[in-house]
């Protein structure tokens, strides 16, 4: 990568915008586009990934091709030691269909192009062989979107859809498309729970900064996510624990209050519910597979 451009809109004069960046602490906030596509490659690091009502784990490693409106979001495990945290890099591809023009798109030459595009609208991520295949194609970008760049993006959409090694994200259910006027107060949301979710954190604080009263944010959030506003608190805990659990000594009661619990015996039940071991077991298991 030679350069990024983080302030370009993306539009019919500026179809391509491409951005980059690296982090210790990987804080990608929920939002979405409504007008255009992105491509998301994240390398190194671990976490949680939203794509629409889908909440999964991540890894190093992890693309991602999510569609128009499809609110989308990467959370990085904290960590207390961030000196011994490595980089995580972000490279981030945002583009519409004016990089190719209607006439060309619809020509049956692309349709596996055009095919791919229509099933990110429920968040589509690739797996390894085709990422470890394409990733020096990431690297080619320049600063400002030259001839080569609409060649690149071509390559690399017609290896996506030639490969078919991906996986929809979003529920068959999932239908909600973000709009322009709302995308400030899903961010502002969002922050605030990315900064909080460790700490006691009330509803009440965040339905305020939506201006909403408490059940008015619960459906609001509910039908965005598909995840209730404590789950999805509880998904980001226990993503934290599970980081701490491999990665340090500590005891599991002090885990579990670290990671914003404050009962053992609930997060020992929710973790198993989770991860299908119990902390103990999950922690035993990492150590087999890392020995």
């Amino acid at each position: 990568m030679r350069g990024v451009n983080q302030q370009q809109n993306v539009d019919r004069r500026n179809p391509i915008k491409i951005n980059a960046f690296e982090t210790k602490n990987l804080n990608y906030p929920l939002h979405y586009h409504s007008n255009h596509y992105e491509i998301t490659l994240v390398l190194g690091g671990r976490g949680i990934r939203v794509v629409g009502d889908n909440v999964s784990e991540f890894d190093e490693n992890d693309l991602v091709l999510v569609g128009k409106g499809i609110p989308h979001a990467w959370i990085s495990t904290k960590s207390g030691d961030q000196s011994s945290q490595s980089n995580i890099q972000v490279i981030v591809i945002h583009f519409n269909n004016h990089i190719f023009g209607d006439e060309l798109l619809n020509r049956a030459e692309f349709n596996h192009i055009r095919n791919l595009l229509n099933t990110s609208a429920k968040g589509l991520s690739f797996g390894r062989d085709i990422t470890k295949k394409i990733l020096e194609s990431f690297y080619q970008f320049t600063l400002e979107p030259d001839f080569s760049t609409y060649i690149n993006i071509m390559e690399i959409l017609n290896s996506l859809a030639e490969s078919g090694d991906y996986k929809t994200l979003c529920s068959d259910q999932y239908s909600y498309i973000g709009r322009p006027d709302e995308s400030n107060k899903f961010e502002a949301i969002f922050n605030y729970i990315q900064s909080n979710y460790l700490n006691k954190i009330k509803i009440t604080d965040v339905a305020s900064l939506a201006g909403m009263n408490d059940s008015a944010f619960s459906h609001y959030f509910k039908k965005r996510t598909r995840y209730s506003f404590t789950d999805f608190i509880n998904l980001l805990r226990l993503n934290h624990a599970a980081k701490q659990i491999v990665d340090h000594h500590k005891n599991i009661a002090d885990i579990c209050f670290d990671s914003g619990f404050n009962n053992l015996s609930n997060f020992n039940r929710m973790f198993k519910k989770w991860k299908g071991d119990t902390p103990l077991q999950y922690r035993k298991k990492q150590v087999h597979l890392e020995a």
